[in-house]
């Protein structure tokens, strides 16, 4: 009987200390999907307002006819190409030009519906912006899993701040924007790769990273080395050690390691995802955008010349450097970054653009204004948020070594992953705002007489032009006539005579010598005969006759 009893007893112990187990782990899952959950409204609500934020300053741009470039321009009339199922016909690039022979963006082509619903060159600020706002939720989402919430609001913020945000946004739209939640998402999975079910992890990093071939050519180069980086993640690298290296044991032969180079911890996803990033750059730069090309070439083929990148690669070296305005956009980049985020394997993937930018003769391409620098923010980032997890783990065999010291070290090495390099990430960002774009939010500089005069002639003169008519503008009204009329840039060359002309003799695109005579300018340019049908100010609107 006593020992029924003591069975009974170790069976109600056992089920106790079961019940307990279970009780630890619901509680374990309950706290993680609380956290979870709040990272996903955190990261939801600060997402929205970095859009909105944002969206308030390109609408001050907008409704004071701020246009930095024509690249609003043409990216409107390919959207209102698409959205009359039509292929891109961007006349602002010149008569009858294809945009599919410009720039490989298949991606763009979402913007139809977008703009048959709200037809206006504001909506392609808004999206850009929409898309900003959703690679901050998705840093946050994905940080908050690696560090504490506190942690992961400081870096998303610091990246919405970020320089290459900011002046992307103040030069308005391009299609690289597109490929922000994607670049998030990819570095994002690489870097949970680190801490928890690696495999799966490279394998949801390369799903995220196939569609970013379709933003931009260049974008290829930038998927391939997605594809080596997380070739490295994976465990790639420890395949290539026990191939060239096997381990051996006395009286047995080295084991065969080498299909593992291939088929092994995930590696094969990531060398498909490097093969497919440089076949559809070759593919579109050598045959998709020539066969669409008025002239059959690829009209960036001078950005770089590999031949004398190849042979001279010292001089090459060099050129990443100086002059000096390459060195000085490293320093903005590694500034923002808190200068760590170049030890992780993750920065390789900034290599591709920062090549093609520093190695080309353009010296548009150096600094760290224009839209350039955007992708690589995300990079940045990703990069910076994998250092702060390698030093949470403290996991280099160095830092054990020492003894009593290694435990201080150690812990060091913890508090500089978190907090302080994310509150450094973002005090930087904050430090830069007064020279960055969102200084000016205020709008004080349009607040001027002078500048309000001069808005009000460039708003008469749009609506002086009738709805439907062909017309040639300088940068001053240009993305405004887009919408209801057939618009060319004055600039170009061998375009038809249009309708009317419009030409702002103070618009900065004439530089030190603007037109004195406006009429007699567009007679001669497009060979016809043009009268004044409006004058506001320094703005003439001409019809031809």
């Amino acid at each position: 009987m006593g020992v029924k009893v003591s069975a009974r007893e170790k069976l109600r112990n056992m089920s106790t200390r079961h019940a307990s187990v279970r009780s630890e782990i619901d509680s374990s899952r309950n706290s993680l999907a609380r956290t979870r959950t709040a990272a996903e409204l955190s990261g939801g609500v600060l997402g929205a307002v970095v859009a909105g934020l944002y969206t308030l300053f390109s609408w001050m741009q907008w409704r004071n006819w701020v246009t930095p470039s024509w690249d609003l321009g043409i990216f409107t009339q390919m959207a209102k190409a698409y959205a009359a199922f039509e292929q891109p016909i961007v006349s602002i690039k010149g008569h009858g030009f294809n945009l599919w022979g410009d720039h490989f963006h298949p991606i763009l082509l979402v913007l139809g519906p977008i703009y048959k619903l709200f037809p206006s060159p504001f909506t392609l600020l808004v999206v850009q912006n929409l898309l900003i706002g959703l690679s901050v939720y998705l840093l946050i989402r994905y940080s908050a899993r690696l560090i504490p919430l506190l942690g992961a609001i400081c870096v998303g913020l610091a990246y919405a701040l970020s320089f290459g945000i900011q002046e992307a946004v103040a030069v308005q739209f391009h299609e690289v924007a597109f490929a922000l939640p994607f670049l998030v998402a990819s570095l994002s999975h690489l870097v949970l790769a680190r801490t928890e079910l690696p495999q799966l992890h490279v394998k949801k990093a390369v799903l995220w990273a196939l569609p970013l071939v379709f933003v931009k050519e260049d974008m290829g180069l930038t998927v391939a080395a997605l594809g080596l980086v997380a070739m490295m993640r994976s465990g790639w690298l420890a395949s290539v050690k026990d191939a060239v290296f096997p381990v051996t044991h006395e009286g047995q032969k080295p084991p065969r390691q080498w299909r593992s180079l291939v088929s092994g911890k995930g590696s094969t996803s990531g060398v498909v995802l490097a093969a497919w990033g440089v076949f559809w750059t070759l593919a579109s730069v050598a045959v998709i955008l020539p066969a669409f090309n008025v002239g059959g070439v690829f009209d960036y083929s001078n950005k770089i010349d590999a031949k004398a990148v190849l042979a001279d690669p010292l001089q090459s070296a060099g050129l990443m450097f100086f002059p000096w305005e390459k060195s000085l956009t490293w320093l903005a980049l590694l500034l923002t970054g808190v200068f760590v985020w170049i030890f992780s394997p993750l920065a390789l993937v900034a290599l591709p653009t920062l090549a093609w930018r520093f190695l080309s003769p353009n010296e548009g391409y150096w600094g760290t204004g224009w839209h350039y620098s955007l992708v690589l923010m995300p990079v940045v980032f990703c990069a910076l948020l994998d250092v702060i997890v390698s030093l949470r783990g403290a996991r280099y065999p160095w830092m054990r070594r020492g003894g009593e010291h290694a435990a201080h070290r150690a812990k060091l090495l913890k508090l500089m992953g978190y907090p302080v390099l994310p509150i450094a990430t973002l005090v930087v960002a904050l430090l830069s705002i007064p020279s960055l774009p969102l200084s000016d939010l205020t709008g004080t500089q349009y607040e001027s007489p002078s500048y309000q005069q001069s808005l009000t002639n460039k708003q008469n003169a749009a609506n002086t032009v009738p709805a439907g008519a062909s017309v040639a503008s300088d940068l001053s009204v240009l993305t405004y006539l887009i919408p209801e009329h057939e618009v060319y840039w004055i600039g170009g060359k061998n375009d038809p005579a249009p309708d009317y002309v419009v030409i702002d003799q103070q618009n900065s695109a004439w530089g030190s010598t603007p037109v004195e005579y406006p009429v007699q300018y567009a007679g001669e340019l497009y060979a016809s005969t043009y009268e004044e049908v409006a004058h506001f100010g320094s703005v003439y609107v001409m019809k031809r006759i």
